[in-house]
């Protein structure tokens, strides 16, 4: 199964897409495989546990020192042993997951809630409008505009997961742009200096 991680606008975690990443972006943890079987309600969590000051404090102590450890150990390093406190449990990971498993940390430690789903998930409308923080109608006149690509189930839409986050990003682009643009036309007006 695919799955991938991200910080959703604000505190709201959820999956993947192609490409370069950075901090706002989802990031791979294993490639596609078959598709997966899981009821849309449960893919994403409605009940995510945003992070408190401890476990945030706790993540950013862990990124500092397992990125401390992947500057000073660069390339391969094989595989990563994962023990849990008070208990003989420890796991094997491969040493490729490492980075993936900072970054998650990293929205952690910056107090964001994180899920995890399935790259090639479907999304029921609902779903799709609490991402984008919108209401359900306003969601699926996006949806009849051909803006998010969709299809049809019987009389419900489902949305993938990857066309819904590469809207977000190209809307989150398109304000930026549109903000770029207002301040620069307010410093060609000079309406900054009041």
């Amino acid at each position: 199964m695919a799955v991938a991680v991200a910080a959703n606008r604000g505190n709201i975690g959820v999956a993947a897409v192609d490409g370069p990443t950075n901090e706002n972006t989802p990031v791979w943890l294993s490639t596609p495989a078959k598709e997966d079987t899981m009821p849309p309600s449960t893919l994403l969590r409605s009940n995510l546990d945003i992070p408190d000051e401890t476990t945030s404090a706790e993540a950013a102590e862990a990124v500092d020192l397992l990125d401390r450890f992947q500057r000073t150990h660069p390339g391969d390093i094989g595989t990563v042993r994962l023990v849990a406190d008070n208990s003989d449990l420890s796991v094997t990971i491969p040493g490729s997951a490492l980075s993936h498993l900072v970054e998650l940390l990293a929205h952690i430690a910056n107090g964001n809630a994180v899920t995890i789903a399935p790259v090639h998930a479907e999304l029921t409308t609902q779903q799709a409008a609490d991402m984008l923080v919108v209401s359900r109608p306003y969601l699926i006149g996006l949806l009849e505009d051909g803006q998010i690509p969709h299809r049809r189930v019987g009389n419900r839409r489902r949305i993938r997961l990857t066309d819904l986050l590469a809207y977000m990003r190209e809307d989150d682009r398109k304000r930026a742009e549109a903000a770029a643009e207002l301040t620069a036309e307010a410093q060609r007006l000079n309406l900054d200096d009041e």
